[in-house]
C-alpha cells in the first residue's frame, strides 16, 4: 500500500514539474549580453549574460524592478557564467529597470571589487 502512495506522489510531482517548466514559451526568449538598455516585447523572458565569474565572485540584485513577475540571478551549472533573468508582469508595457552588483577580482584571500550596473528594460 505504501508503494502505491509513493508512486502516486511521484506521478503528481512530475506532472506539476512539467506544467511549471512549460509555463514559459521558449519562442519568447530574448538572450543578450550586458547592455545599459534592452527592448523586449510583453511576454518575453529576458536573459542577460553577465559574463564569467570565479568561485568567490558573483552578482546580486541591488534594486529590484517594479514591474517584474520574475527577477533573479542564476549561476549556470557546469560553467562560470552568471545570468540575470527578467520576466515582466502580464500585460505590462512601459519602462522598468534593475540595478545589479557585480563582484570581480577576488583571489580567494580578498573579497574583490563591487561594481554596480543598471539595466533599463523597455517592454513594448
Amino acid at each position: 500500500m505504501k508503494t502505491k502512495a509513493v508512486l502516486i506522489y511521484l506521478v503528481l510531482f512530475f506532472q506539476v514539474s512539467f506544467l511549471i517548466s512549460c509555463s514559459k514559451n521558449n519562442e519568447h526568449l530574448i538572450t543578450t549580453d550586458l547592455k545599459q538598455t534592452v527592448e523586449i516585447k510583453t511576454g518575453d523572458l529576458l536573459i542577460v549574460n553577465l559574463g564569467n565569474f570565479g568561485d568567490e565572485e558573483g552578482a546580486w540584485i541591488l534594486t529590484t524592478p517594479k514591474n517584474a513577475k520574475e527577477s533573479k540571478i542564476q549561476r549556470q551549472v557546469n560553467s562560470s557564467s552568471i545570468q540575470y533573468q527578467y520576466y515582466p508582469l502580464d500585460h505590462f508595457i512601459g519602462k522598468d529597470s534593475v540595478t545589479l552588483i557585480l563582484n570581480r577580482g577576488s583571489d580567494g584571500a580578498s573579497s574583490g571589487v563591487n561594481d554596480t550596473t543598471k539595466i533599463r528594460i523597455i517592454v513594448k
